[in-house]
């Protein structure tokens, strides 16, 4: 199992970070590499199980059940369902930890999948850990509007 690990402070207070993260389904408001996300079926955005339907800026769609969700511990899973990338397995967590000190909150991203083809973890990993930078980033300009 190959894995991708981000960790980095936000500006914000934690439940801040949550409100916005925890709508599984409004990604695209945030992650500049999603034009348009919408959660499947007429369910109940944040519900467990709930599959979120994503469109890439280059037209890929991607489709990722939502596996967990917990406002107390402030962290979330979820699995590719689809995705136009050769691998499989693949789960992603995200957590949060108040700073207390502070109106900042750490944030951890971690993935691990399998690759269908054993020579390509660096390219996966460096594609992976680019989409949760990139993701961090558009998360951190969101919250400081």
């Amino acid at each position: 199992m190959t894995m991708v690990e981000h960790s980095a402070v936000l500006e914000g207070n934690a439940e801040q970070v949550w409100s916005v993260l925890k709508k599984f389904g409004e990604i695209r408001s945030w992650h500049p590499s999603i034009v348009d996300s919408e959660i499947e079926g007429g369910l109940p955005d944040g519900l467990t199980g709930c599959i979120r339907k994503l469109v890439l800026a280059d037209g890929a769609v991607v489709r990722e059940r939502l596996l967990s969700v917990d406002d107390r511990a402030l962290t979330l899973s979820y699995q590719f369902e689809e995705a136009p990338l050769p691998l499989d397995n693949y789960v992603a967590t995200v957590r949060l930890v108040a700073l207390t000190e502070h109106s900042q909150t750490l944030i951890t991203w971690v993935a691990n999948f399998d690759l269908q083809e054993p020579n390509t973890a660096e390219h996966y990993q460096a594609l992976i850990r680019g989409l949760i930078v990139e993701g961090h980033n558009g998360l951190q300009g969101l919250l400081a509007q």
